[in-house]
């Protein structure tokens, strides 16, 4: 009679132990990165009341009889199944679409969350706000490359709040030349006879030093009379610092003594001969314009320019420097996360670099991480080594910036658990009462 109520009293326990679990689960429903648990009951010990005997020939074999002693708790288990991501449209806010988990640092001891509410604070660190802990990942070197091979370390872009000036080493041209522009005598050596406007393309580019002063250079194209016999292919361009090509040149000049100079005013190219296709040879580039600095008190600029890219073809001249790489310095202004996890700074003189990624860290067995509060897990003896990957590799998922995973409790499945545990919890319940009622009659059969 005893063993029916200690069955019971183990089933309320167990029961209770359920809803504990469930009401932990359903005050989470709206907590970034949480991950559900659940309980597994199990029956336990046996009391054996006779064994088993097997068939003879004349009689058949019989089964074993035992009375088990109630009930406990097999497991509770973590349910790491991906949740939806909801939008926030807060830049530094992350949301991992499929597998992995952040890496956040505490004074050197790790910690791994799905909870990617990040922001960088008041020193350049990205920082967790639920506790300040460090974001790990992969800082970009002096070149702006990121490696992400060796050991992530907290990321840290206080050394790129500004980038210094870059003096212009390169410029590249790209556009058209109206293959039926009229032909102009190479009359105007200095820039003197300026031809018919309808005969000229002028363009204009800045290019930088190395304190990051600008310095703007002009360009002037026009097609050159070479052979009257033949259709003219062979364009000339002239360059100089003034927007009228006149005046004096001093402080330009040039390395390529293939090319011509053409007296004071302006340096000229004259051999830009496009084929039958409308295109210019790939070696069509202007090696070393030098432009001097030295009244400015930076080094002189020197740079090639790729004409290689110009076309000769039936449609309005459209010639026009594209790029030069040359910038003033910058101090950050804005900031981006891509879904790989690459961190995008944006400065105010129109660059952008690539300052840092963050980095992802996957488990054989997530289920088997240890919880320690704060959305935070760590590692435990079952949970496997951590795998360290960028976002999109290695099986990690890919970032959703601007949004926060939420949790991937379903209350539906809750509200349902918690109607069966309580009907348990009253069915343990009946068993003691019922006992209790079946002693007393025992007591009363002696009055």
């Amino acid at each position: 009679m005893m063993r029916s109520m200690y069955a019971g009293v183990s089933g309320l326990r167990n029961h209770q132990t359920k809803m504990d679990v469930i009401g932990n689960n359903i005050a989470n429903v709206n907590t970034a990165g949480y991950k559900k648990s659940r309980v597994v009951f199990q029956d336990t010990l046996y009391q054996s009341i006779r064994g088993a005997s097997r068939p003879t020939d004349a009689r058949g074999g019989t089964n074993p009889m035992a009375i088990g002693l109630g009930m406990a708790i097999a497991s509770i288990d973590q349910i790491h199944t991906p949740a939806p991501a909801s939008s926030t449209n807060k830049a530094s806010d992350l949301a991992i679409d499929g597998n992995g988990y952040f890496i956040v640092d505490n004074g050197g001891q790790r910690f791994y969350t799905r909870a990617g509410n990040f922001d960088f604070d008041k020193l350049g660190n990205l920082i967790s706000l639920a506790n300040g802990y460090r974001v790990h990942g992969w800082m970009a070197d002096e070149d702006w490359n990121i490696d992400t091979v060796r050991s992530s370390e907290p990321i840290d872009i206080a050394d790129f709040k500004s980038i210094p000036p870059r003096a212009t080493t390169e410029m590249k041209f790209t556009g058209n030349l109206d293959s039926n522009t009229k032909v102009h005598p190479d009359t105007f050596g200095l820039a003197t006879d300026i031809p018919d406007e309808n005969e000229i393309i002028v363009t204009s580019k800045e290019v930088y030093d190395s304190l990051g002063n600008k310095e703007e250079l002009y360009f002037r194209f026009f097609k050159l009379s070479i052979d009257d016999t033949v259709p003219e292919t062979t364009w000339a361009c002239d360059i100089s610092l003034s927007p009228e090509f006149s005046g004096s040149i001093e402080g330009i000049s040039i390395a390529d003594n293939d090319k011509e100079i053409s007296g004071a005013n302006v340096i000229r190219i004259k051999d830009l001969t496009f084929d039958n296709n409308g295109t210019l040879p790939s070696d069509a580039i202007l090696k070393s314009l030098i432009i001097g600095r030295s009244e400015q008190g930076a080094e002189d600029i020197e740079f090639d320019i790729d004409f290689s890219h110009i076309t000769q073809w039936e449609t309005k001249s459209s010639a026009w420097a594209e790029y030069q790489d040359g910038y003033t310095m910058g101090n950050l202004t804005t900031y981006n996360f891509g879904i790989d996890g690459t961190i995008q700074g944006v400065y105010d003189n129109g660059e952008s670099r690539n300052l840092a990624r963050v980095a992802l860290v996957n488990f054989q067995n997530p289920a088997g991480l240890l919880q320690v509060g704060s959305s935070l897990y760590q590692v435990s003896n079952n949970s496997g080594d951590p795998l360290v990957g960028a976002p999109g590799d290695q099986g990690m998922g890919a970032l959703i910036p601007g949004s926060l995973e939420m949790s991937n409790v379903d209350l539906s499945e809750e509200f349902t658990d918690m109607i069966i545990t309580q009907r348990g919890f009253q069915a343990n319940s009946r068993i003691i009462t019922t006992s209790d009622e079946m002693l007393q009659e025992l007591v009363n059969l002696k009055r």
